[in-house]
C-alpha cells in the first residue's frame, strides 16, 4: 500500500524551506499553540489520554519512528480529542516527519482518508484545515496529490478523479495531472485515464508531450491492445501542434510489434526516418525484437544494418536481441560472431547474451561446448545466476553422464542457489535416462522434503521411468499418490502409459486407459493412435491395428508417417505386398513423404519376395528423394541379390557401399559368402571370408554354425569339403 510518491512531489517538498526538526523542549510550545491543555488525572478518560495518545505522539516526534506513528490512528485520535484538535496533532506529526520523506507523510494522510472513507465533503473540509495547521510546510495541492495517490493505490479510482476535480479549484498544475494519469495507466485503468485526459484537453491544464506518451503507453501495453486509438492519438498530436518525441514513436512501434504487425512497424519506422522525425535506438530495438520474435532473423539483421548506416550506435540490448534470435534459430556461429562484434565495439556482453548462446548450444546437443563456455564465463569474472545454472544443468541432464551432472548440481547449491522444480525435473530425467529409477525417486523425495511441489512434467518423467522398466502397475500406484499435489494425468502422461503397455505386449489393456482418458476430457491424437497401432502390429494383430486406423480416420484424426510405417511394416511381415502398395500410394496421395524406415521396409519386403528389380527401383527412388541409404539397406539388397544368386549385382552393391564410407556388417559378409558358395565360386567365397577377417569383423555364432568352422582359412576349406554344403 505505502509506495513512494513520484519524484516531482518529492522535489516540490524539498524545494520548500524545511522546518527544523522538533525537539522535546519545543514540543510543549507546539501543544500550547494547538490549544492543548494537560488533562487532569482525576478522571479515567484523562488518564487514558495521557497514557495512550500523548506518550505515543511524544515518542513519534522525538524518535521520528514511523512504526510508532502508525499506532496513532486518526479515528482514535478524534474519539479522544475531537476533530479540530486531532487535525492539529496530525499536522504536528506531519511537520516532524516531512524532512524524512514522502512515505511517512502518506502513511499519516492515509489515516485521515481511512477516517473519511471516500472523497466526500468531509475529506475536502479537513484537507485545508490540515494545511492551515502545518504553517506552510505543505500546500493544499500537495496534500491533494497525496490523497489522489492513496486512492489509486486503494483502487478507488473514481475517488481519485473526484479529488482531482476538487484540486482544480485551487489551481492544479500539469505535473500533478500527469502524475495521476500515469498512476491510472500503471493500474491498467485505461478508461479512467482517457476520461482524465479528455478533461485536461477541455478545461486544462492542456496535455503536453509527456501526457501523450503516458496515454500511448496505455494503448500499447497490457492485455488489450488499442492500436487504432494509438494511431488516432498520433494524428491528434499533429493537429494540436504537439510534436511526438522518440519515446512516443518507440512506444507505438512496440505496440505494433506486440500485435505481430512487424512489417507495418518497419514501414512506419522507415517513414519517420525519411521525414526526419525524432527517432532513437529504442525505436529500432522494438522492430528488431519484433522480427526476431516472429522468427524473421534475416529481417532483424536488415533493420540492424540500416540502424548502423543511419548513425545509430547499437547498444547492449540491440546485440542481445539479435544473439537470442540467432541462437533460437540454430544459427549459433553467427550468434557467436555477433557477441565478438559487440565486444570489439566496446560493449561488454551481458550474462543474458551468453545465456542465449548457452541455451542454443544445449538445444542442438552441443553440451560439451556449452559446458566449456560456462566454465570460461566463471574464469572471466562472470557470476552465473540461477537461470544460467538451470540452462547448463538441463543440457547436462539431457546429454552428459551423471558424474558431470551431479558435480554441477552440487556447485549450484554451493553458490546458494536453491533448486526449483525445473532443476529437480531435469535431474530426475537424467537418472531415468540412465535407467537409475531408484535415484530418480530419491531426488523426487528430496524435492518434496525441501517443500517443492512437483508438476505434471516431473511426474510424467517418472511414470515413463516405471514404464521403461516394465513396472506398469507401479506407475499407476505412483500416479495415485501424486494426486495429493493436484497432479492429474494429461495427454502426454497417457501417451507414456499407453506406450509402456504396448512395449510389454499388453495392448489389450490399452482400451481401459483409452476410455479413462476420454472420460477425463482428453481425446486421442495422432501420436496416441499411432502408438497403439504400432503396439498391435508388433503383437501381430493386424486386424485390430487396421480397425483402429479406420476409427482414427473416421474421427478426422490424420495419420502421420509413423502410423503408415507401422501398418506397412505389419503388412510386409505378413508378405501382403499388394496391400502394402495400396496403402503406400494412399499415403503419397495424402502428401506424406516416405522416410528412411518406410523405404527400408519396402525394400526388405521386395527382397524377401526375390523381386530385386522392384527393390532396386525403390532404392533409387529413395536416393533420388534425398535419403541416402545406410548399411542396413545395402545389406538388405546384397542379401536379396545373393539369395537369387545374382552375385554381380551383390558385389557391385558391396563396392558401392564401401566407396560411400559405409562399413559392411557380419550379416553382409555372410550373405555374400553363402551366395558365392551356392554358385560354386569357392575362390570368391574364400576371398570374401579373408576380407571380413582383415576388416576386423569376427564371424558371429550364426555364421559359425552355418559354415561349421573356426576363424581360420584352413578350417574354412576343411569345413566345406567335409560338409559338402552350400
Amino acid at each position: 500500500m505505502h509506495r513512494a510518491v513520484p519524484g516531482f512531489l518529492r522535489r516540490a517538498l524539498i524545494n520548500r524551506n524545511r522546518p527544523p526538526v522538533l525537539c522535546l523542549s519545543s514540543l510543549a510550545c507546539c501543544f500550547k499553540s494547538l490549544g492543548y491543555q494537560e488533562p487532569s488525572r482525576s478522571s479515567f478518560c484523562s488518564e487514558y489520554r495521557s497514557r495512550c495518545i500523548h506518550p505515543l505522539i511524544t515518542l513519534a516526534v522525538r524518535t521520528s519512528n514511523l512504526d510508532e506513528a502508525r499506532k496513532i490512528t486518526f479515528r482514535e485520535c478524534v474519539r479522544l480529542y475531537g476533530l479540530s484538535q486531532s487535525v492539529g496533532l496530525f499536522a504536528l506529526l506531519m511537520r516532524s516527519f516531512l524532512p524524512h520523506g514522502i512515505t511517512e507523510i502518506r502513511c499519516l494522510v492515509q489515516s485521515i482518508v481511512d477516517y473519511c472513507g471516500d472523497a466526500g465533503p468531509e475529506l475536502f473540509e479537513l484537507s485545508p484545515m490540515l494545511v492551515s495547521n502545518m504553517g506552510g510546510s505543505m500546500t493544499l495541492l500537495q496534500v491533494y496529490a497525496t490523497i489522489m495517490r492513496i486512492f489509486v493505490d486503494l483502487s478507488m479510482f473514481e475517488d481519485a478523479l473526484l479529488t482531482y476535480i476538487e484540486a482544480k479549484k485551487v489551481g492544479l498544475e500539469l505535473r500533478v495531472c500527469n502524475f495521476l494519469l500515469k498512476s491510472l495507466v500503471e493500474k491498467k485503468q485505461v478508461l479512467h485515464a482517457r476520461s482524465l485526459f479528455d478533461d485536461m484537453k477541455s478545461s486544462g491544464p492542456s496535455p503536453n508531450v509527456y501526457s501523450y506518451s503516458i496515454l500511448m503507453s496505455a494503448y500499447t501495453h497490457g492485455d488489450k491492445l488499442r492500436l487504432e486509438e494509438a494511431f488516432e492519438l498520433l494524428c491528434e498530436m499533429e493537429t494540436k501542434g504537439v510534436r511526438p518525441n522518440a519515446v512516443i514513436f518507440g512506444t507505438y512501434l512496440y505496440g505494433l510489434c506486440r500485435a505481430r504487425q512487424v512489417t507495418s512497424a518497419w514501414n512506419f519506422l522507415q517513414m519517420i526516418c525519411q521525414k526526419g522525425d525524432p527517432c532513437n535506438i529504442y525505436c529500432f530495438n522494438a522492430v528488431i525484437h519484433g522480427f526476431c520474435h516472429e522468427d524473421q532473423v534475416k529481417k532483424a539483421i536488415e533493420v540492424f544494418d540500416v540502424m548502423k548506416k543511419g548513425g545509430f550506435v547499437p547498444d547492449v540490448h540491440s546485440y542481445s536481441i539479435l544473439v537470442d534470435g540467432l541462437c533460437k534459430q540454430g544459427d549459433l556461429l553467427t550468434g557467436y560472431y555477433m557477441l565478438v562484434e559487440m565486444a570489439n565495439n566496446g560493449i561488454t556482453p551481458t550474462l543474458a547474451s551468453y545465456s542465449s548462446l548457452l541455451h542454443g548450444l544445449c538445444r542442438v546437443g552441443n553440451i560439451e561446448l556449452a559446458f566449456e563456455l560456462f566454465k570460461r564465463l566463471k574464469d572471466h569474472g562472470f557470476k552465473p545466476d540461477h537461470i544460467v545454472y538451470s540452462i547448463v544443468l538441463h543440457g547436462c541432464c539431457q546429454h552428459l553422464d551423471l558424474d558431470v551432472t551431479c558435480d554441477l548440481w552440487n556447485d549450484m547449491v554451493h553458490h546458494n542457489f536453491v533448486p526449483d522444480v525445473y532443476n529437480y525435473t531435469s535431474l530426475i530425467f537424467a537418472y531415468c535416462r540412465h535407467g537409475d529409477l531408484e535415484e530418480a525417486l530419491r531426488a523426487f523425495e528430496l524435492m518434496l522434503d525441501n517443500g517443492i511441489s512437483p508438476n505434471i512434467v516431473t511426474c510424467t518423467i517418472l511414470v515413463n521411468g516405471f514404464s521403461n522398466t516394465g513396472q506398469i502397475a507401479e506407475a499407476f500406484i505412483f500416479l495415485d499418490k501424486v494426486r495429493q499435489f493436484g497432479i492429474v494425468a494429461n495427454l502426454c502422461t497417457y501417451r507414456v502409459i499407453i506406450n509402456g503397455l504396448c512395449k510389454v505386449n499388453k495392448s489389450d489393456d490399452v482400451w481401459g486407459i483409452f476410455g479413462d482418458m476420454i472420460k477425463r476430457g482428453y481425446f486421442p491424437d495422432t501420436v496416441i493412435y499411432s502408438i497403439i497401432i504400432d503396439g498391435f502390429v508388433k503383437a501381430l494383430d493386424l486386424h485390430e491395428a487396421f480397425r483402429l486406423y479406420h476409427k482414427m480416420v473416421d474421427e478426422g484424426t490424420k495419420p502421420n508417417i509413423f502410423t503408415y510405417t507401422s501398418l506397412i511394416n505389419g503388412l510386409c511381415h505378413d508378405d501382403r505386398l499388394p496391400e502394402v502398395m495400396t496403402l503406400f500410394n494412399h499415403m503419397i496421395g495424402k502428401g506424406i513423404r516416405p522416410d528412411m524406415i518406410l523405404y527400408t521396409s519396402l525394400i526388405a519386403c521386395y527382397c524377401k519376395r526375390s523381386n530385386m528389380k522392384a527393390a532396386l527401383e525403390i532404392f533409387r527412388e529413395m536416393e533420388k528423394g534425398g535419403l541416402p541409404a545406410d548399411a542396413f539397406v545395402y545389406t538388405c539388397l546384397i542379401g536379396g541379390f545373393s539369395k537369387v544368386l545374382a552375385m554381380d549385382g551383390a558385389n557391385m552393391l558391396m563396392e558401392e557401399m564401401i566407396n560411400r564410407g559405409l562399413t559392411p556388417t557380419v550379416v553382409t559378409y555372410t550373405d555374400l559368402i553363402i551366395g558365392y558358395y551356392k554358385t560354386g565360386d569357392e575362390r570368391k567365397a574364400k576371398m570374401m571370408y579373408k576380407s571380413m577377417l582383415q576388416a576386423g569383423i569376427t564371424p558371429d555364432a550364426k555364421m559359425m554354425c552355418i559354415l561349421g568352422f573356426d576363424n581360420c582359412e584352413d578350417d574354412f576349406e576343411d569345413s566345406q569339403k567335409q560338409k559338402g554344403v552350400l
